[in-house]
């Protein structure tokens, strides 16, 4: 039974005073707090019984997490604590042993943002330690926090008796190729996770390989940010393999991974037959002619892909042509980036030909296309004025 009376013995306005003003953003409203402090019964009720979202000033730092473990305990000895956010505040690994202090006797917090704070592996591998008795978090982010592989590896181990967290962010942080296949082997146990994102990791083919073959397993992700990880064209066929089977993602992020043509006509196949994915995001992946065209045959038959990202991708006339061919056909596209194509005249043309047929784009990036001016003129016409956003 949980002893509330355990807390410390000072007067309740006291206890007020020593609650951090630099991690509040929410504690009462104002008018409020007025009226409750007159009675201090009713005060200790009110504070204990609401929720509280805490964030960080700009610029509050606790180095190494000197001054934290205190504030942490005032914040969970009066309140229950739901949100915290303490983005580049210097915790670096004493910062990240606080963290996992205060998480092992939350009881509340269910979001967790430390981005930017140098944690490294031994922190990460205190934050892991206390995700494995947690029962509340659903959020964590840990943007930026050079982990490394051994850091990578304990959360993944975590994962594998963790049943709460939904939504993980282990961006940039060097987890290499053994990182991205302790995360795959943990995503053939774990049934809760829904969102993980892994950009900027350098997870390089034989990540992809990995966590392609786990998708074939796993049923619960839907959102998989891979961005900027080195897969290269062998890691984007091992991608595509998967979509003709997997039928729980619904959003992947293949950005800024050298995927080429042959890796884009592979995506492309899978589009043919996938009818999960609403949301793929290309950019920057060097697609050229033959992937833009294979793409937009693809568009002829899918019909639940509602938001693609081709930008940056050399696609100039002919894939230009290609996307604009198929826009008179396809009815379930909303949001379309061609930006910086080099698609010419000509193919702008012919979108904005396309644009008088199509009634489903309200979505579109032209910018940096070569279109020169008549056709600019021609695209914003046919756009009229169905709304969303026209970039050119």
């Amino acid at each position: 039974m949980e002893q509330r009376d355990a807390r410390p013995t000072m007067g309740l306005q006291d206890a007020l005073e020593l609650l951090p003003q630099e991690l509040h953003r929410k504690m009462l409203p104002a008018n409020r707090t007025f009226v409750l402090r007159r009675t201090s019964k009713t005060m200790r009720a009110a504070v204990e019984n609401d929720k509280l979202d805490t964030v960080v000033k700009s610029g509050v730092k606790f180095p190494n997490g000197a001054g934290l473990q205190d504030k942490l305990n005032c914040l969970n000895a009066w309140c229950r604590m739901t949100v915290l956010e303490l983005n580049n505040c210097g915790l670096r690994e004493g910062g990240g042993r606080a963290i996992a202090a205060a998480l092992l006797v939350s009881r509340t917090l269910t979001n967790l943002n430390l981005c930017t704070n140098e944690l490294g592996e031994g922190g990460g591998q205190a934050i892991a330690a206390a995700l494995r008795v947690s029962r509340t978090l659903t959020n964590l982010n840990l943007y930026d926090n050079q982990l490394g592989r051994g850091g990578g590896q304990a959360i993944a181990a975590a994962l594998r008796v963790n049943r709460t967290l939904t939504n993980l962010n282990l961006r940039t942080n060097s987890l290499g190729e053994g990182g991205a296949q302790a995360i795959a082997n943990v995503l053939r146990v774990n049934t809760t996770l829904t969102e993980l994102d892994l950009e900027h990791n350098s997870l390089g083919e034989g990540g992809a390989l990995a966590i392609a073959a786990v998708l074939l397993e796993n049923h619960t992700l839907t959102n998989l940010n891979l961005s900027i990880d080195s897969l290269g064209e062998g890691g984007g066929q091992a991608i595509a393999a998967v979509l003709f089977e997997n039928h729980t993602l619904t959003n992947l992020n293949l950005s800024i991974n050298s995927l080429g043509e042959v890796g884009g006509q592979a995506i492309a196949a899978a589009l043919r037959v996938n009818t999960t994915l609403t949301n793929l995001n290309l950019h920057w992946n060097s697609l050229g002619r033959g992937g833009g065209q294979a793409i937009a045959a693809a568009l002829r038959v899918n019909t639940t892909l509602t938001q693609l990202n081709l930008d940056y991708n050399k696609l100039g006339k002919g894939g230009g042509q290609a996307i604009a061919d198929v826009l008179r056909v396809n009815t379930t596209l909303t949001e379309l980036d061609l930006g910086f194509n080099s698609l010419g005249e000509g193919a702008g043309q012919a979108i904005a030909a396309a644009l008088r047929v199509n009634t489903t784009i309200t979505n579109l990036n032209l910018e940096h296309n070569l279109l020169g001016e008549g056709v600019t003129s021609d695209v914003r016409q046919s756009w009229g004025n169905r709304g969303g956003e026209l970039v050119l």
